[in-house]
């Protein structure tokens, strides 16, 4: 069965959605250190509100589908930090080992 093209365009549209929501912009703008600088924010922000939805779990005041989504979220937030520590720590080590 041929995917028609429409089909792929709204499949994609639900995740742009989600990406604009989260304050992610399709084109970079400025330089890489405030690109950095807005990543850590909006990890921040989202790990800010994971807590907040869990505090509201335990009271009884969210929805269990929306505290485990953000739960979810607060970890693929952790993860990707940790990758991108490791590797900055890795091109580090790799610069020091470099013969002057």
């Amino acid at each position: 069965m041929p995917v028609q093209p429409n089909a792929a365009l709204n499949a994609v549209t639900p995740a742009s959605a989600a990406i604009r929501a989260y304050g992610v912009t399709q084109t970079p703008t400025g330089d890489f250190p405030t690109m950095l600088q807005d990543a850590a924010r909006a990890s921040l922000q989202t790990l800010r509100s994971a807590e907040m939805m869990a505090a509201r779990g335990v009271a009884g005041t969210a929805d269990i589908q929306e505290v485990v989504q953000a739960a979810a979220n607060a970890e693929l937030t952790v993860q990707t930090l940790t990758q991108l520590r490791d590797k900055v720590v890795g091109a580090y080590m790799d610069v020091l080992r470099m013969a002057v």
